[in-house]
């Protein structure tokens, strides 16, 4: 019975090193980044899904080899019949159970100390709050503020008006800039849900909260994942290096940069698709909230859109 098992769990992680190997090719891997800072995080997920793959792989391997040479017989472990005992080199090491317990709690513990240290460059980039792209002279980060709730993302963007002001004056405006995250006005664009807009090259910073539970701000292609927490205001930021969108002027709204041919019709290319899903269960209507992000290719083809979603805005809530 034993050898049986011992087929079974062998086929099972042979396909599952087969699956692995073939996932990139077929789309069933991570997308592709498009942030300045995804490069890193990556490396950072390939050495550690080295080393905890390679380790799995060898304990199975190991499981396989015990089961088929060693099954048990009434109950009692007896050696396969007709088998040299190829494993009887290990009785030496395994006689000092001292030995065996230093390793295995050292060798992990160099492990983890090798991740502790090593991912330390990247975690400030992304998470520190003392390297939060700041205003300053000819630089203004497209700043926005995502308030999360039972089920939808909602966006608060500074008026068009201000944003172009802010940069014209990127010298002296940094105090106007800086109260944005803390302080409403009473221009502010309001009212925008899921759609979170900005342009290829820029720093974005987005101040996070929660009016509820815990949900997680997640922009799987540009290797963004925060936690929203109550009571809490969390900058997270990041800069994309590639556009999805572009500025349609004629229908007033954003459309995707490329359209591919499916089933006979031009349908948007799901490449150039970028979801915002709420990454924390939340509850029973956690599925749809979902949001989109919109890189355009220019500054202007953005500010056309802060232009138009700035007078639909104070449309709907009336003259300012």
């Amino acid at each position: 019975m034993n050898k049986l098992w011992a087929v079974v769990f062998g086929a099972v992680n042979l396909a599952c090193g087969l699956l692995f190997v073939v996932a990139p090719f077929v789309g069933w891997w991570l997308p592709e980044g498009k942030s300045t800072h995804a490069e890193a995080v990556d490396n950072l997920f390939y050495q550690i899904l080295f080393i905890t793959g390679f380790f799995f792989f060898l304990t199975e391997a190991i499981l396989v080899v015990f089961l088929f040479v060693y099954p048990c017989d009434g109950g009692k472990p007896t050696r396969a019949k007709g088998w040299p005992g190829p494993l009887s080199f290990l009785q030496s090491v395994l006689h000092d159970s001292h030995r065996v317990e230093m390793a295995w709690t050292l060798v992990p513990a160099l492990i983890l100390l090798y991740i502790a240290f090593v991912q330390i460059p990247t975690w400030a980039d992304v998470k520190y709050q003392k390297n939060t792209p700041e205003f300053g002279k000819n630089k203004v980060p497209v700043v926005l503020d995502v308030s999360a709730r039972q089920f939808e993302w909602r966006i608060r963007y500074p008026s068009h008006e201000r944003f172009t002001r802010w940069l014209k004056e990127s010298e002296t405006a940094a105090a106007d800039y800086n109260s944005f995250g803390k302080v409403r006005q009473a221009d502010d664009i309001e009212g925008l849900v899921h759609e979170v807009h900005t342009w290829k090259g820029q720093p974005t910073v987005v101040y996070l909260s929660t009016r509820d539970v815990i949900h997680s701000f997640n922009i799987p292609i540009m290797r963004v994942k925060q936690d929203a927490l109550p009571g809490k205001v969390i900058p997270v930021w990041f800069t994309a290096n590639t556009a999805n969108s572009k500025w349609d002027e004629e229908a007033q709204r954003p459309v995707c940069l490329k359209q591919i041919e499916k089933d006979g019709k031009r349908v948007d290319d799901p490449t150039l698709t970028w979801d915002i899903p709420c990454a924390e269960l939340c509850g029973w209507g956690h599925y749809r909230m979902i949001g989109k992000l919109y890189v355009y290719e220019t500054q202007g083809e953005f500010l056309k859109w802060l232009e138009h979603a700035d007078k639909e805005a104070h449309a709907r809530s009336g003259p300012r």
